[in-house]
């Protein structure tokens, strides 16, 4: 029965793993093959975020851009700083040719930071059973 259960548990490793690398080439893709395009800062909204006892200020992007003449609004990564985006501002994108809503800001590499945090849990967790099973 232990058995079982370790080799279900490094299965879940496994998948997210495989789920980590699948979300890492496609973040690739879109950096590589989509859609260069300008957006411009239409509306910065702001939210509190609570942590506990702390709160903080986070500011989200809404940004607008046209293509094939048709026009797209879509929020970007929020950020803590304030002063990142400013109403009217240009900003260099790259959206997905099939799916336009689907974009990464050029250069902001904050995108890959959740795939490779779920791919090294489940590498922990893959070598956790590993050690386990001696």
């Amino acid at each position: 029965m232990m058995a079982f259960i370790r080799l279900l548990i490094g299965f879940g490793g496994i998948i997210l793993i495989a789920w980590s690398l699948i979300k890492l080439l496609r973040i690739r893709k879109l950096e590589s093959q989509g859609i260069a395009v300008e957006a411009v800062v239409v509306k910065i909204k702001e939210y509190k975020v609570r942590t506990g006892r702390q709160v903080y200020d986070e500011y989200t992007p809404l940004l607008e851009y046209t293509i094939a003449e048709k026009t797209y609004q879509t929020e970007a990564l929020s950020t803590q700083d304030d002063g990142k985006y400013q109403l009217g501002q240009l900003i260099r994108i790259r959206c997905q040719p099939e799916n336009p809503e689907k974009i990464m800001i050029v250069g902001d590499r904050r995108s890959y930071f959740s795939a490779a945090l779920i791919g090294i849990g489940g590498v922990m967790i893959v070598v956790l059973i590993g050690l386990l099973g001696r």
